[in-house]
């Protein structure tokens, strides 16, 4: 039988910790910590290659995805032709069972039994490319000024009920505004050059098909690309439903639990959030949606369960667009849907 080296990898801001595993049965196992930059990176592999006879084809590497911290180290294994397997924390967090101590050596080494026991999973790290790296990178920037924005027009609005009481808190309004005024440019610029990055890149086929359908701005459009790997990493609507947040679940057991169907709280809340907005704006100005919600709204449907359901319905919509290559149509009418 092929023998397999399973190193575990727990990611920190300065450094990584690291523990070898060969079998889920091992009780003395190398562990080691090395800094999380090119250097250490470099040292960790002329390390790795003396712990252990098993060729480099048959080492799989596994940490969780910490996003910049884990970002490094994952491309330089991958330039190096190595198997990284950046897995969903909470996925390994859930494996581990009831853990009473916590510390990077103890995580590195659940890391690694976690690699052993779901094998069969692993998935290669596969860098991101250029465009999509820097519409990351503004869109973070974009969610900071957006926020810093917020929290000035709240200031300014609480400061304008004293206004007329002293010099200081008429200074202290208008500086505020005049601030709002300018974060607002720079979120302006940063969403241009978003649009310039998305337009010029592969996926402006997709933006443009998803931005078709009415109550998909920009910036919900470019979120579903990035979180989706350009629509590469689900098969079907229900699935980034889920990753979503929105598809319903049953929750029975035996006579005494029947709560009915509800949505889970495991979800990409960015995504639910901007979902959240498009429902919104699609039960105003989407004919088709408009007309649902009203009609749900008069029969009694609680808002919350109205605009959980528009948000499935746009993720229907854009996975059909996208599967067809069709831009959508709000008056599009069904051909078999007479003979139905």
């Amino acid at each position: 039988m092929k023998k397999f080296l399973f190193i575990g990898i727990d990611f920190s801001k300065s450094s990584f910790d690291v523990t070898l595993l060969e079998n889920i049965g091992q009780k003395c196992f190398v562990h080691k910590e090395f800094e999380n930059e090119p250097d250490g990176y470099k040292s960790f592999l002329k390390w790795l290659a003396k712990q252990s006879k098993i060729k480099r084809e048959s080492w799989l590497f596994c940490g969780e995805h910490t996003g910049l911290y884990s970002r490094g180290l994952s491309e330089f294994l991958a330039k190096k032709n190595l198997f990284m397997w950046l897995e969903n924390p909470l996925q390994i967090k859930c494996s581990w069972g009831i853990k009473r101590g916590k510390t990077d050596k103890i995580d590195s080494l659940e890391i690694a039994r976690y690699a052993i026991r779901f094998q069969d999973k692993a998935i290669a790290y596969k860098p991101v490319d250029k465009e999509t790296d820097s519409l990351k990178l503004l869109f973070s920037y974009r969610e900071r000024l957006v926020k810093t924005k917020v929290a000035m027009e709240i200031s300014a609005k609480e400061i304008r009920k004293v206004i007329s009481r002293d010099e200081t808190s008429r200074y202290i309004f208008e500086d505020s505004n005049r601030e709002i005024e300018r974060i607002k440019k720079k979120i302006e610029n940063v969403e241009s050059k978003m649009h310039k990055i998305i337009i010029n890149s592969q996926a402006r086929e997709n933006y443009l098909l998803v931005t078709s359908v009415k109550g998909i701005g920009m910036i919900t459009a470019i979120s579903l690309i990035m979180r989706t790997n350009n629509f590469a990493s689900f098969e079907n609507a229900r699935q980034l439903a889920c990753y979503c947040g929105c598809a319903p679940f049953e929750k029975t057991s035996g006579t005494s639990i029947n709560s009915g169907t509800h949505i889970s709280r495991l979800a990409n809340r960015e995504l639910k959030v901007l979902l959240t907005q498009c429902a919104r704006s699609a039960a105003l100005y989407n004919k088709k949606m408009s007309a649902y919600y009203q009609r749900k709204k008069a029969e009694g449907k609680a808002d919350k369960v109205l605009i959980n359901n528009i948000r499935n319905k746009l993720i229907q919509i854009i996975f059909a667009v996208i599967k067809h290559k069709t831009p959508y149509r709000e008056n599009y009418l069904n051909p078999w849907a007479e003979c139905a």
